[in-house]
């Protein structure tokens, strides 16, 4: 009996033992990965400290090649706007922490991350079964770019687009350090996709920056529209000779560039609503300024011009507000910034158009999407935005609501609580999201 229960303690010991090893191990391999209990995501963070970026970049990339990510709901909210109750669901994966561009066709979401890996998911499985199932599409898009481009660069990727059996990616262009917009064109085919060079703009800079645009759009008379920066030029976008702080439409067909409008500096909304034949933009100001902007397509052959940089609600950064009107008018304060780009609060006394609405404090505006309205609602918009504060509405879903005429007639806001880089309309009532600052997915039901 002695000898039992000299056994039976052994292994009770050794038992305990490998629990406390287990439980040591785990908590070693958790803190070394960077595990975050509130987003239930591994950051990294400690890892990043001895790897470098590129190589968690090709694990991730090469671990896709394998393996479907699963992105499993792991948040659920309620929101009353309006007596309406909106459902917000978050979707995450554990590893992957990517920027998405979203597109659709009436069966898929396809999603494409900043370096060009490029996915699909079932829209039904997000619906009804409440996950997606990230499955990566093997492209060229590497050779296209060029891998030691992307490596060097990483956001290079700025837009993805499905017209019909097609499908197009916005991206960077660079030759001899030389930098443009371009886009390239494929068949889509869920198995892999050869895409080829749909063009690039020939006139080209020496700084890449962030203020790029590049969101592409479907348009009217088989053409596609495309935004583009102005790069930190104040000169381009006043210049009707360059393709710089402009929207542009391009024929698929002919390849020809047609510019629409121009005075931009970064607009990264973009949204054709063929109904009206009216274009929605947003565009990022500097200080201060965001702004949302209308295109109305009546009159021909008319490039309209929106005012940046001499018509801006924002600020040069590093002055306060209203510094630039006091500025303006002492010129022994002027400074060349200034003189280059006075800011001037009125668009319309300068001969521009003048946004539909401007955000001052900048809300970092991205992606704009018209929904289907009631009765009382002539023009309903969601604006997402990214920045960094709760307090000046970053983070946030902006819905609004314009007469015929695009006066405002009211205004909601959902507080997300991550910076949204993109969302498509997956219609009856459904946006979905992307969430750039955990990488996960967002679904907002009900929202109209």
């Amino acid at each position: 009996m002695n000898l039992i229960k000299i056994l039976r303690t052994i292994k009770l010991k050794k038992f305990i033992k490998f629990i406390i090893i287990f439980l040591i191990l785990s908590f070693i391999i958790l803190w070394f990965l960077g595990f975050s209990l509130t987003n239930k995501q591994f950051n990294f963070d400690k890892i990043k400290q001895f790897i470098s970026k590129d190589t968690i970049h090709l694990l991730k990339k090469k671990s896709s090649e394998f393996i479907d990510f699963e992105f499993t709901l792991v948040k659920k909210e309620d929101y009353v706007i309006k007596n309406k109750k909106v459902q917000f669901e978050k979707f995450s994966n554990k590893y992957l922490k990517n920027r998405y561009y979203l597109t659709q066709n009436k069966s898929h979401i396809y999603a494409i991350t900043n370096r060009g890996e490029l996915f699909f998911s079932s829209k039904e499985n997000l619906l009804l079964k409440k996950k997606i199932k990230l499955k990566k599409i093997k492209t060229n898009l590497e050779k296209i770019i060029g891998k030691k481009f992307i490596q060097e660069n990483n956001l290079v990727v700025k837009g993805i687009l499905i017209v019909e059996e097609k499908i197009y990616v916005s991206y960077m262009y660079e030759n001899n350090k030389c930098y443009s917009n371009a886009v390239a064109e494929g068949n889509l085919y869920n198995k892999e996709i050869s895409f080829l060079p749909l063009f690039h703009l020939k006139e080209c800079k020496d700084i890449m920056g962030l203020q790029v645009g590049g969101n592409i759009q479907n348009f009217k008379d088989n053409k596609i529209i495309i935004t583009v920066g102005d790069y930190e030029s104040y000169q381009d976008p006043q210049n009707e000779k360059s393709f710089y702080g402009k929207i542009l439409s391009i024929n698929l067909s002919t390849k020809n560039i047609e510019t629409l409008s121009m005075g931009h500096r970064n607009s990264q909304g973009l949204f054709y609503d063929s109904k009206n034949e009216v274009i929605f933009s947003t565009d990022h100001g500097p200080q201060g300024g965001d702004e949302i902007n209308v295109y109305e397509n009546s009159e021909k052959n008319i490039i309209k011009n929106y005012g940046w940089p001499i018509s801006s609600y924002g600020e040069h950064y590093g002055y306060p507000d209203g510094e630039s009107e006091r500025v303006k008018n002492d010129i022994s304060l002027q400074s060349p910034r200034y003189k280059a780009a006075p800011l001037y609060k009125s668009h319309k006394e300068y001969g521009f158009e003048e946004p539909i609405k401007y955000f001052t404090p900048s809300i970092g505006i991205t992606q704009i999407l018209k929904v289907n309205n009631s009765t009382n609602d002539y023009h309903k918009l969601l604006v997402a935005s990214m920045g960094n504060y709760k307090d000046e509405n970053d983070m946030t879903i902006h819905i609004i609501n314009f007469d015929k005429n695009f006066k405002e007639k009211d205004y909601q806001t959902i507080y997300i609580g991550e910076r949204i880089r993109d969302m498509i309309d997956l219609k009856n009532g459904n946006v979905l999201l992307t969430l750039e600052s955990t990488g996960s997915f967002g679904l907002l039901k009900n929202i109209y």
